[in-house]
């Protein structure tokens, strides 16, 4: 497995609404907009499923992050984040980037010592966590470091807790299933 970059990735782009998912593709809107655990499915597609911790730490949170957490009436400016990048792969190939925006207090609780638990497990075995509607993005390959000239489709949502709110987002990768209706019967052929 390989992944050409290294912590922290960022995910510095310009998120869209929902509705622009791709009409003419009904497979990959289908993912894009899927509420179920991305986890979950991406497991159920692959013989090995691995989940690599790129890093987690406090950085500097890009300016589409601190737009959509301000808008969050919880949200108070001084609260600390971590961010938590990982990949999930599925037969040694990387085939989601998820960045996820945490608050510290959130770290130091329901979410502590993640390690290598996928974020999802937590999140959707949890009512108490409530979902926003998703934002999308493109983005060439090479912005991650990929040489393919292909454009990767990313989404975004909030999970909310109490007075917490985190973002959750995840980029599919080249080789994500995603991208290959074969994977459409939950077998590749």
């Amino acid at each position: 497995m390989s992944f050409p970059s290294s912590f922290p990735v960022g995910l510095n782009v310009e998120w869209m609404q929902a509705d622009s998912a791709p009409r003419n593709n009904p497979y990959l809107k289908n993912w894009l907009l899927d509420t179920g655990s991305l986890t979950e499915r991406v497991q159920s597609l692959c013989h090995q499923f691995t989940l690599n911790v790129l890093g987690q730490a406090e950085t500097a949170l890009h300016a589409n992050e601190q737009s959509l957490l301000s808008h969050q009436q919880s949200h108070q400016p001084s609260q600390a984040f971590q961010v938590r990048e990982v990949l999930l792969c599925g037969n040694t190939l990387p085939w989601v980037f998820a960045r996820s925006v945490i608050p510290q207090r959130l770290v130091e609780a329901e979410l502590a010592n993640l390690g290598s638990e996928p974020l999802g497990k937590r999140l959707f075995n949890d009512a108490r966590f409530i979902r926003s509607e998703f934002e999308l993005c493109q983005l060439p390959a090479t912005a991650l470091g990929f040489e393919r000239n292909q454009q990767l489709w990313g989404r975004r949502s909030l999970f909310t807790l109490g007075e917490d709110s985190m973002i959750v987002a995840e980029v599919f990768l080249p080789d994500a299933p995603v991208y290959y209706s074969r994977y459409d019967n939950g077998t590749e052929s």
